[in-house]
Formats: C-alpha cells, structure tokens, sequence
C-alpha cells in the first residue's frame, strides 16, 4: 500500500484481461478508481484524482474461494439423498439442476457479473416500462412510462453494455480458437438436448427397457453472446431452459439465471464427454446412430410382451452426453445427437 505519482493514468471503462502462461490477469475501473486482479493472485485497488496524476494503491491477497462450510454443506446433502434413494425401493426423480446464483459469484464489490447483472435489470425495467403503453387509454399522462422505458432499453443496450477487451500471448491465442472450433463442431448436430430430471425405474419392462427416464427439452448451442458483453474475441452461449444461458469465453464462463449472474473461472470448469444409449420415443434425429431396436413393453430376454396390445419396436440411439460442472455448483448435463460429433469435441476441448 502506499501515494504514488504519475503523469498519466489511464482509467477508462470496461475490463481488460489478459491471458498468458504466467496465469490470468484482469482489471476494470471508471475514472478515479481501478481494481486490478494480478496473475499472482493478488488484488490491486488504485484510487486516483483525475487530471492530477496522484493515486493511492492498496494490494492485498486477492485468493478466494468457496467456504469449506458450504462445501461439507452440499457434500452431506449430496450423501443423504443418495443414502435415501438406497433405502426406497422407488426411486424419486432427481432434478438435474445448478445452485442458486450466489455461489458463483466473487466476494469483491465490482466484479463482472455485477455490472452484467444492472444492464439486464435496467433492461428489463425498460420492457416493463414499455407495457405502459396500454395505459394510455386510461389516462395520457401514461405516455412517459414508454418513452422512460425506451430510453433505458438505449442505455442497456448502448453505454450499459459491458466492455470485455482480451489480449493473449500466442498459445493462449491458438488454445481459445481450438475450444471455439470444438463447441461449434458440437452444435452442428442436429439436436441437442438439456437434461432437466432424471428417475431410475424399477421396473424396466414396462418402459422399452430403459433403466433411467429423462425429461429433456431442446437447447441451443451458438457463436455469439447476448447484448450486454461487447468483447473482441469469439464467444459461445448454450441458451438453456428455464430462462438460463451459460455464456464461454477464454477464462471464464458467465451463468445466467433470468436477471441473475454468476461467474465460473475456467479453470473450475469440468467438462467430461461419453456416449449413452437412450431409447428415443420421440422422432429420431437425423445424424443420429440407432443401436438397436427395442419394444414399447419387453421382457427380460429383449423379447416383446405379448400380453400388452399395440406393442410397437422402439429405435434405441447412441448419443453424446456433455456434463457442465464447478464447485461452485454448476450443474448442466446435454445429450448430443451426433455422436461423432461429441466424441471429436472430447478430444479438441482438452
């Protein structure tokens, strides 16, 4: 800590990181204050009065991390639902979903995700806003509520959108581009799915031989990012169910859950790719490899039940399955059409 003096100081808008061998550096400020965040770990607030060229700058150990409560936390209820589905001769279903927001954020005043998070809720205040229009009829002096809405929609979608500027060194550089080129390899399937539950059934034969059911709905994988980042480098959004989207970029993954936002490092990011057989009731993709073919009611040696009328052959797939983790409690599972495809995005996402 200690008054330092410089001619200049360059305190502009916006986050800059940079990404090298050494680790992640990153920094965001407004004019008179700069929060740096080192590639050592440490954090550095800078205070200045603009035009003087004076400044004060305190640095501090800047390592933080999930509390070792809430770990145990989630770690004793993970075993007491596992030990309860031991115990139940029916298995209940088990949503397949992250942890609340708050877990993914940092412990600093101004982070990333904050500023994200007031440009999507200024936005949706102006949406909001914009409704008033129908008020007119009950009285004109209604009309302001979407002229406000409307000029809060420009600000979020204009000054409130949140400057992301990357710089990196050359491995860093090719290793951005192989993840981009492999989540797109990923997306050119022709379905992909998130998995929201899942429920192991006891009984198997009533429902064409499969063990665990899913409740999945369609999802999207995409190059881009939403209006309020405007960054320099290529990014990929997964847009989810439930209002949710997970937002890639080179050293972070941004969760975001309606008007909330959290922050993954990358390095806490798990990816882990397989294959799984899923007895597909549905239309069967285009590029997807059926194994097999099973009946709607079926026995245990694979041959159909005849005691059950209109029992019809159900195609049985080989898809991808893509598991999304953290610590901090990201928790999203897909299946992947094109099984080639995932198994090509395994080995370029390493």
């Amino acid at each position: 800590m200690g008054l330092r003096v410089r001619k200049s100081i360059n305190l502009g808008g916006g986050f800059r990181i940079n990404l090298s061998k050494s680790g992640i550096g990153y920094s965001w400020g407004t004019k008179g204050y700069r929060v740096t965040k080192t590639a050592r770990g440490t954090t550095r607030r800078t205070y200045s009065i603009p035009g003087t060229g004076i400044s004060w700058v305190d640095e501090s150990d800047g390592k933080r991390g999930r509390s070792n409560n809430q770990r145990n936390k989630n770690n004793s209820r993970q075993r007491t639902t596992q030990q309860s589905q031991r115990n139940s001769n029916q298995t209940p279903e088990r949503t397949i979903r992250s942890e609340d927001i708050e877990q993914f954020r940092e412990t600093e005043e101004e982070t990333v995700a904050d500023a994200m998070e007031r440009t999507v809720i200024l936005n949706w205040i102006g949406t909001l806003l914009l409704i008033g229009i129908l008020l007119v009829v009950v009285h004109p002096a209604f009309i302001l509520l979407p002229v406000v809405g409307i000029i809060l929609k420009i600000v979020a979608h204009t000054a409130g959108r949140v400057g992301l500027e990357y710089s990196f060194d050359l491995e860093k550089q090719d290793e951005h581009n192989r993840r981009i080129g492999a989540w797109q390899l990923l997306a050119e399937g022709d379905k992909e799915w998130q998995v929201l539950s899942e429920q192991f059934n006891n009984n198997s034969k009533i429902t064409a031989g499969a063990v665990r059911k899913l409740k999945r709905r369609e999802c999207k994988i995409q190059k881009g990012h939403p209006f309020f980042i405007n960054t320099n480098v290529d990014t990929i959004q997964i847009i989810l169910a439930n209002k949710e989207r997970l937002i890639i970029l080179p050293d972070k993954a941004f969760f975001i859950r309606k008007r909330k936002v959290g922050m993954i490092d990358y390095s806490d990011f798990r990816i882990s790719v397989s294959s799984v057989r899923f007895v597909e009731t549905g239309a069967v993709p285009k590029d997807a490899q059926v194994v097999e073919q099973t009946w709607q009611y079926v026995n245990q040696n694979g041959t159909p039940d005849r005691r059950y009328k209109n029992n019809h052959q159900i195609p049985v797939c080989l898809y991808g399955q893509v598991l999304l983790r953290s610590s901090s409690g990201l928790n999203v599972e897909l299946q992947i059409s094109n099984i080639q495809n995932a198994r090509d995005f395994a080995e370029l996402i390493e």
